[in-house]
């Protein structure tokens, strides 16, 4: 079994802009937090923590969520590859 981090594709990345942009200003980044809050409280808490620490924390936990997004997403999109056999 493979568990090393998947790397995303061009076209995750595209697919998460455009998740993004279908959101009003930050209700994207405020979804995945929640969200993360409950399904992986460890990770919520250290982007909490590490925003926190710098000068501008929206930024920082801005950055890690959509990096977190980016992740879950080429995970998803992967699995449904091998689920279909596809590429």
């Amino acid at each position: 079994m493979d568990e090393s981090l998947p790397t995303v594709t061009p076209e995750t990345g595209f697919s998460v802009c455009a998740e993004m942009e279908q959101e009003n200003g930050n209700d994207y980044v405020a979804k995945i937090f929640e969200r993360i809050e409950q399904e992986n409280p460890c990770v919520a808490q250290f982007i909490s923590r590490l925003a926190m620490q710098h000068g501008d924390p929206v930024a920082v936990s801005t950055s890690a969520l959509l990096v977190y997004r980016l992740l879950e997403s080429q995970l998803e999109s992967d699995a449904l590859k091998g689920a279909f056999k596809l590429g």
